[in-house]
């Protein structure tokens, strides 16, 4: 069975090479692109600086990594994602910092951000009473959705490769980030069935007539198969993350070790063929210093084949990028490039998120503490930590077997509770 046997659920759809504005059609998938994956070559034209005694020929693919490993063709696009939403929010306080050019140039731009989503008849109501300071006085649950658009799918009919709730507790200072694996095998409301949770935003869009439909069928999910009350979304478009490396010029990083992949997905980027979605490319990374632009940049964080180090070096690798561009998205780096920003991210950000809620939690994000964030997935672990087990199931929708995890709610329910002050109540019943 493919790995990413989610996208034969539904027809893929040809790349129309457009984002936004949201098309009202009622089903926006197009019929399957013909034709077989082909394979081209692609390296690097940066500078490489071989390791003393290496020879600067591009070295074989180091051998497959050790059986029962499971390893996936697609980086996890998740600290992405949170570095995207966190610039849209540092945009809006750079903006606000220089006054009367914020009211004159930026305030409408920044509002195509803002997309408001109604709440559907099965969700819960929320306490939207406003108080003395915007965001205090009580702790916000959102729901972070990424996806990562890579020719195979139109927007906004596409998956959500990221799925994580940031939890803010203003009065303590705290925020806990839990991510909900993509392959989750949940009961999606409305619509019925059990489906990897990564399919409910493209579910909603098909059922509906638009984005607003994928965003409210997927925020129903998490709210009714995990008891999670949802106050605000951001999505975010992740071919953003390169546009806004260009911008800012580049990122300088030591590479620690040769990386090559013989079947990096060629999907994306100027190299990339539209027709094609499905082809590969093989990429070669050399040691040393180098100076990457936004496609290299992509490149050196999805990539997860044939790292010497494993899957982990991903991890470090994506760790590295965002800490590079971390040291660049000042607020000086902001308000200087902050045209360019603000187009950069039109049509790869959307949230219901207030101009003033942006502002104030974008002040609240750089007076926190490190040491106040808290990170975790539900994921199959160990002991008390086990929040799912790998299963292969059948999927009726498609006619195969499905990789999924399944979730464990006798582990999970009491992680949920105590972060989201859940009390006794039992919400994860993720088979509806």
């Amino acid at each position: 069975m493919d790995e990413d046997s989610t996208e034969k659920l539904l027809p893929h759809a040809r790349q129309e090479g457009r984002r936004g504005p949201f098309p009202d059609q009622k089903n926006l998938l197009s019929p399957p692109i013909s034709g077989r994956e082909h394979i081209t070559s692609r390296a690097y034209q940066g500078p490489q600086v071989p390791a003393p005694g290496q020879s600067q020929d591009v070295p074989a693919s180091p051998p497959p990594g050790s059986p029962g490993k499971r390893k996936k063709r697609k980086a996890s696009p998740t600290r992405i994602a949170l570095t995207l939403f966190g610039l849209m929010l540092l945009v809006g306080c750079g903006a606000l910092s220089i006054g009367y050019y914020y009211y004159t140039n930026v305030h409408s731009q920044l509002t195509n951000f803002i997309r408001p989503v109604s709440r559907g008849k099965n969700e819960p109501v929320l306490n939207s009473t406003p108080t003395y300071d915007i965001i205090k006085g009580k702790s916000w649950n959102i729901l972070l959705l990424g996806s990562d658009n890579d020719g195979k799918y139109t927007f906004p009919a596409v998956l959500t490769q990221v799925m994580m709730v940031v939890h803010i507790d203003t009065d303590n200072n705290t925020v806990t980030m839990v991510s909900i694996p993509r392959d989750s095998w949940v009961n999606v409301p409305e619509v019925g069935g059990m489906h990897k949770i990564d399919q409910a935003f493209l579910l909603g869009v098909n059922a509906g007539k638009g984005f607003d439909d994928g965003v409210r069928l997927a925020r129903q999910t998490v709210e009714q198969d995990y008891g999670i009350p949802i106050d605000r979304y951001a999505w975010v478009g992740l071919s953003g993350f390169a546009k806004v490396i260009d911008t800012l010029g580049g990122v300088d990083i030591d590479i620690s070790h040769p990386v090559v992949d013989d079947t990096y997905p060629n999907d994306t980027g100027s190299g990339s063929d539209p027709n094609d979605p499905y082809a590969y490319s093989r990429l070669y990374l050399a040691p040393g210093p180098q100076h990457l632009n936004g496609q290299q940049a992509l490149e050196y964080v999805r990539s997860r084949h044939s790292d010497l180090v494993g899957d982990i070096g991903r991890t470090q690798r994506q760790q590295q990028v965002l800490q590079a561009l971390k040291q660049k998205l000042n607020v000086a780096s902001v308000v200087e490039n902050l045209p360019q920003l603000i187009h950069d991210l039109t049509g790869q950000v959307y949230t219901d998120l207030s101009e003033q809620e942006m502002i104030a939690f974008a002040n609240f994000g750089r007076t926190l503490d490190n040491h106040a964030v808290q990170r975790i997935t539900l994921a199959p672990g160990n002991g008390d930590q086990n929040f799912g087990t790998y299963q292969s199931v059948y999927d009726p929708s498609i006619g195969a077997n499905q990789d999924v995890i399944v979730p464990n709610c006798e582990t999970i329910q009491p992680v949920l509770s105590r972060i989201f002050g859940l009390g006794f109540m039992q919400g994860c019943n993720v088979t509806g």
